[in-house]
């Protein structure tokens, strides 16, 4: 009697437990199965028929190498073995499977061993890592991106100035192997004596400008002189204060090389030009000087090409000097002179069937105080970019507007416009915006010696551009008088 009733009660807790697994094992929200030794899935829980989007009745019977991908079957064969061929208690393994839409999901897949009733089972657990590995293929296709840009990641930690970097970060500098450590001050000894006082300065001022951004040439492991270009953008605490810097580190070497053979091209051009335009402008001068024995329109033609030889001086002054500090060479000549009236002579530059009609809008009185030669050349320079990048356009407007305090020049066009991300760079020396793919003629430097020659009356240079519909490359002069 007792016995009957001890069986009773094991009976009874024995069905108590299994169905408080039961009831775990389909409700819990991690994917789970319950597999045999030929790898036949017997049993499977809501979280696993969403992971793979089957209902249970198309998913129990079939094996899990129906649903495993093809270059995966091997790792279920090995857990079939470790886990019934070798007693393991317990394998780890990670995995690829099909969805029901044939999409990829992947898994980190435990199985743990158990026996019911004389037969031994495999209890699985499957969590999803898809993520995970997208972040692992991201992580792979960034590095290499990287590896072949010759380019490196930053992170420096204000506080305690370490530095978490990428990969190769430490190759840019000459290393062949990681180096075990990497701190703000692992950079010093790399950077070359004339550069590292305009590092450290960027530094120092990354609260009040939000980042650095220097090209700086480095001292590298293996004695290669090399270029670097640092930047990095600052992330602030709740209070506002600058505690992190990351930013990337890109090889410049190439580039200051093209920009060299650039500068010595350009500073060969313009010494050979010098010769035959100063006898130009001796010739033009001698025909000046025989004024009276000449035609109003040979005179006038006369005084044409005085203008045209004076600006081709310019240019090639310009040229000459054209390098990073230009805007401290350029020597201003300003005078009073009716901006209109110049706007026109530049404007009959351009008249030709093979251009566009430039039309002028704007008061014809408007005087300004400025190098006439010089503004003469940047509204040259823009007429002739809208000339050059915008063939579809039927009119180039150039707008005068008279404010208070300045005057604004405007020269618009119906081109195919620019796109945002380029606007900023287009005013960098050597900068070339290629929108339509097509290889133009030019240097890179008209746009950048307009903006200096612009700033260093005072005024602002600027782009409005809607691709596809319109472009107005603008600068303003400020509206004062000489004595």
């Amino acid at each position: 009697m007792q016995e009957n009733k001890e069986q009773d009660n094991f009976e009874k807790r024995f069905k108590e437990c299994d169905d408080k697994f039961n009831a775990i094992f389909k409700l819990t929200s991690v994917a789970s199965k319950i597999i045999r030794s030929d790898l036949t899935i017997l049993k499977v829980n809501k979280a696993l028929c969403e992971l793979l989007g089957y209902p249970p009745e198309q998913i129990e019977g079939t094996k899990i190498l129906d649903h495993a991908c093809e270059e995966h079957i091997v790792h279920w064969h090995r857990l079939q073995e470790e886990i019934w061929s070798r007693q393991v208690p317990f394998f780890k393994l990670q995995a690829c499977l099909y969805r029901r839409d044939r999409s990829r999901v992947w898994v980190d897949v435990t199985t743990i061993l158990y026996n019911d009733q004389g037969e031994t089972f495999g209890f699985t657990v499957l969590d999803d890592i898809s993520g995970m590995k997208q972040l692992e293929e991201s992580h792979k296709r960034l590095n290499l991106a990287l590896k072949y840009t010759g380019t490196a990641i930053w992170e420096l930690d204000l506080e305690t100035k370490e530095v978490f970097r990428s990969r190769d970060h430490d190759e840019i500098f000459g290393y062949p192997q990681r180096q075990e450590h990497w701190s703000l001050e692992s950079y010093y000894p790399h950077i070359s004596a004339n550069d590292l006082p305009v590092f450290k300065e960027a530094l120092n001022n990354i609260q009040t400008d939000g980042g650095v951004d220097v090209q700086v040439r480095i001292n590298r492991a293996d004695s290669k002189l090399q270029w670097l270009n640092i930047k990095g953008k600052t992330e602030t605490n709740k209070e506002g204060k600058a505690v992190k810097l990351v930013g990337v580190i890109n090889d410049i070497t190439n580039d200051k090389i093209i920009e060299r053979h650039k500068d010595d091209f350009i500073s060969i051009a313009s010494h050979e030009l010098k010769t035959p335009v100063t006898s130009l402008k001796g010739s033009v001068q001698m025909l000046q000087r025989d004024a009276n024995r000449q035609s109003d329109r040979t005179k006038r033609l006369v005084a044409q090409a005085s203008r045209g030889i004076n600006r081709i001086s310019l240019i090639i002054d310009d040229l000459l000097n054209a390098g990073k500090n230009y805007r401290d060479q350029i020597e201003l000549r300003k005078t009073n002179f009716n901006l209109f009236q110049l706007v026109q002579e530049i404007v009959e530059l351009f008249a030709s069937t093979e251009v566009p009609a430039v039309t002028i809008t704007g008061k014809g009185d408007l005087m300004v105080y400025a190098d006439s030669e010089r503004i003469g050349r940047v509204l040259t320079n823009l007429i002739s970019n809208a000339v050059k990048y915008a063939p579809g356009t039927t009119e180039i407007k150039v707008e005068l507007i008279d404010n208070e305090t300045y005057v604004k020049i405007s020269v618009i066009d119906k081109g195919p416009g620019i796109v945002a991300e380029k606007i900023p760079l287009l005013f960098d020396r050597y900068y070339q915006a290629d929108e339509q793919q097509q290889q133009y003629s030019g240097l890179g430097l008209g746009l950048f010696i307009c903006a200096n020659i612009v700033r260093k009356h005072g005024g602002e240079i600027g782009i409005e551009s809607v691709p596809g519909e319109r472009t107005s490359f603008w600068f303003t002069l400020p509206k004062s008088t000489g004595s």
